[in-house]
C-alpha cells in the first residue's frame, strides 16, 4: 500500500511581522467632499506603502504618519523631547482645506482620472526619514512654497450628496504651491476638473 503523502498548500506572508511604523491603520477619515463640514471614511493602500518601504523608499510612510495621521512616524526614541513637541505643527487629512475632483490624467482603470480626488493641505512641520543612530525620524519645517496633496480613488462614481462615500487613500506627496496663490497647489485651474471646496 502507497501511503499519500499530504496535499500542499501556500501560506501567505513571509513569516514576519512589518514593524510598527508600517502598520498604517485601515481607514482614514477625511471631509467629505461633497460638503467640507461633513466627515467620511477612506481606506488606505497599505501595501503599496510597504512595497515602498521594501525598495528603500520609506519617506512616504512617514508624510502619512506626520501629515494625513497627525501624529510622529511610530519608531523608536521619536518622543525624545516629549508628546506635545513630537505632534506640535502637525495636520491630519481632516484638516484638508481644499478639494478638487479630477486629476486630467490617466489612473488606474480610470481612463480620464475624473473620479479621482485632490485633498490639498498646508501642514507647517513633519518627520523626514533620515538614517541616524538615535532615531530615524527627524522633525522639519515644510518650505512655505510648497503644499502637501493627498490622492483618494473612489469606488464608484464622484456623484450626489452620499453618506457612505467609500474610496481609497492611494498616493500623497509635495507639490510646489501657486506663486499667487500659496494655499493652493501650482496650476490648480489647469491640474484638476473643479474644485469641489
Amino acid at each position: 500500500m502507497v501511503e499519500k503523502k499530504p496535499a500542499l498548500t501556500v501560506i501567505d506572508g513571509d513569516g514576519i511581522a512589518n514593524p510598527r511604523w508600517l502598520d498604517l491603520p485601515k481607514i482614514i477619515r477625511a471631509r467629505s467632499p461633497f460638503d467640507p463640514n461633513r466627515q467620511c471614511l477612506y481606506r488606505i493602500a497599505r501595501e503599496d506603502c510597504v512595497k515602498a518601504a521594501r525598495a528603500r523608499r520609506r519617506q512616504p510612510v512617514f508624510e502619512f504618519w506626520s501629515i494625513l495621521n497627525g501624529e510622529p512616524p511610530p519608531v523608536p526614541n521619536v518622543e525624545r523631547y516629549g508628546r506635545a513637541s513630537a505632534v506640535m505643527g502637525l495636520v491630519r487629512l481632516t484638516a484638508a482645506h481644499a478639494c478638487f475632483r479630477g486629476i486630467r490624467r490617466p489612473f488606474a482603470e480610470d481612463d480620464s482620472g475624473a473620479n479621482i480626488l485632490a485633498y490639498v493641505l498646508k501642514p507647517t512641520q513633519f518627520y523626514r526619514y533620515e538614517p541616524n543612530l538615535a532615531c530615524v525620524a527627524q522633525k522639519q519645517n515644510v518650505p512655505e512654497d510648497v503644499v502637501f496633496v493627498a490622492y483618494v480613488r473612489m469606488d464608484e462614481p464622484c456623484e450626489g450628496e452620499r453618506i457612505d462615500i467609500k474610496g481609497v487613500l492611494t498616493h500623497w506627496g509635495f507639490v510646489e504651491a501657486d506663486s499667487a496663490n500659496l494655499p493652493l497647489p501650482v496650476d490648480h485651474a489647469s491640474r484638476y476638473d473643479e474644485r469641489l471646496w
